[in-house]
């Protein structure tokens, strides 16, 4: 009997298990739902002009972009010992509907003369940036668009130092690497 009172016995909570189980209810909703938003648009292009400036382009200068203050004995649009070339550059980003940060640096010590090393015994070739030193924050709303001056300089002095490699340099494409790096403003606000 002892066997049977045990079966019995778990017989009877199994049923008072199913009963407590089947006399309550459980009220459930379950929906599904996408979460959906949009993105904010970045349109970021730097200008030559009216010409998108893309990789591996190349920024001419022309006869306006090159002034003979210093030396006025240069053909126009040419550049030569004591002479300057200046070449304005737009940052358009009228579209993006974030902040932009841009920055843009000239390598000096990457020039190239017809692809080869400026010569040592020449006057220094530089490049300079101009409206945009360091990084220039531009607020969404404002338009976003913003000028910065690329300006090449070939210095003049004169001497036995200097005359054999500004000579060599005469009639060469001069290479100036520009780095334009324009990216969306994260962090707290201003």
């Amino acid at each position: 009997m002892k066997g049977n009172k045990k079966i019995l016995a778990i017989a009877v909570l199994l049923l008072l298990i199913a009963v407590s189980y089947s006399t309550y209810a459980i009220y459930k909703t379950s929906r599904t739902a996408d979460a959906e938003v949009s993105a904010a648009a970045w349109t970021v292009a730097f200008k030559d002009g009216s010409t998108e400036i893309t990789d591996n382009y190349t920024l001419t200068f022309g006869t306006s972009d090159c002034t003979t203050t210093a030396n006025p004995h240069v053909a126009a649009g040419k550049i030569a010992p004591g002479a300057t070339c200046s070449k304005t550059v737009t940052l358009d980003a009228s579209g993006t509907e974030v902040d932009v940060e841009y920055t843009v640096t000239a390598d000096n010590s990457g020039i190239l003369v017809d692809d080869q090393a400026q010569p040592a015994n020449s006057n220094t070739f530089t490049a300079a940036i101009s409206g945009a030193d360091g990084t220039i924050t531009m607020n969404q709303s404002g338009g976003q668009t913003d000028t910065f001056t690329v300006t090449l300089t070939w210095g003049g002095q004169e001497g036995d130092s200097y005359d054999s490699g500004d000579t060599a340099m005469a009639g060469s494409t001069i290479t100036v690497p520009l780095t334009l790096t324009a990216k969306q403003t994260v962090g707290s606000g201003s």
